[in-house]
């Protein structure tokens, strides 16, 4: 499928808790729907402090992507999370 280009994206990547990370996830997703912003990938993988998740982002304002970045932070179980202006490589760390 053929979709254009979105002026504004940004990868934003987070912690989420063991505990409850699929219904914390599934919160997650449903803030980016709500807020109309369009997922271009999503990357999950285990990591030390629970489950450790990459998405690239892409809307037509860039006030959007802030708008679901400070949404995000409200969810009980994200922990910290970092944002990347542009859809930065998301290659799985290697294993040590």
């Amino acid at each position: 499928m053929n979709t254009p280009t979105l002026p504004h994206q940004k990868t934003l990547r987070f912690a989420i808790e063991t505990e409850a990370a699929l219904s914390t996830l599934e919160n997650a997703l449903a803030i980016i729907r709500r807020t109309g912003i369009t997922l271009d990938g999503m990357r999950i993988a285990p990591a030390e402090q629970g489950m450790d998740v990459w998405m690239r982002l892409a809307a037509q304002e860039d006030d959007a992507l802030t708008l679901c970045r400070m949404r995000l932070h409200n969810v009980v179980g994200i922990l910290a999370i970092r944002e990347f202006a542009r859809p930065a490589a998301m290659a799985m760390p290697a294993a040590a």
